[in-house]
């Protein structure tokens, strides 16, 4: 949530941005904004993905544990959509890969998981809805109406943004996963194991 306030407090301290820079900083701050629903509030994220997903044995730490999650939202998430915000007109094909993620979990959490769980809603659908998927038609549009993205930005863009929601997300996941690691807190844990297995 600070990451959020302190880009959103920048963009408007330096308003001479291009409006797909702009976007791109906007994308961060959305990312940011997503982690927060997943991970702080309601943050049963992760209760969600190794009890509904991955129907663990251990849901406060396999597969899914707290350096798995780190990796993938820090080092993965922030110098992925940080990068494409900074390099942007010199790599538009970044933000095209970064937004791909967004897609990504637009589709997880508002189609994927809905029908799998069965659950009216799980933590980063808001976000996913009103921020995320906003954000990439904002952005294509734009990009698009410019003449600033290329067949090119499209052909490595995509891929590399599939290839960070396989290899970045689950790839991490699957090589991280240990049994003897730090446990995530149960207000992560609890509230999934109520909406899935109590019922």
């Amino acid at each position: 949530m600070l990451g959020a306030a302190l880009v959103l407090v920048w963009l408007i301290a330096r308003p001479n941005f291009a409006s797909v820079q702009f976007i791109l900083w906007v994308s961060l701050i959305t990312l940011f904004l997503h982690q927060f629903e997943e991970w702080r509030w309601p943050g049963w994220f992760a209760g969600m993905l190794n009890i509904g997903l991955f129907r663990s044995d251990d849901p406060t730490r396999y597969p899914l544990n707290p350096t798995s999650a780190m990796v993938v939202n820090v080092v993965v998430g922030w110098s992925g959509y940080l990068l494409a915000a900074l390099c942007w007109s010199n790599a538009l094909w970044l933000g095209v890969a970064t937004l791909t993620v967004s897609i990504g979990n637009c589709v997880f959490h508002l189609v994927f998981m809905p029908l799998r769980l069965r659950i009216p809603y799980n933590p980063g659908m808001a976000t996913s809805l009103f921020l995320f998927l906003p954000t990439v038609i904002w952005f294509f549009v734009e990009a698009s109406s410019q003449g600033l993205m290329t067949g090119g930005d499209l052909l490595i863009g995509i891929p590399l943004g599939i290839a960070l929601n396989v290899v970045g997300i689950i790839g991490v996941i699957e090589l991280l996963k240990r049994l003897d690691t730090e446990a995530f807190p149960e207000r992560m844990i609890e509230p999934a194991r109520k909406r899935l297995l109590d019922r």
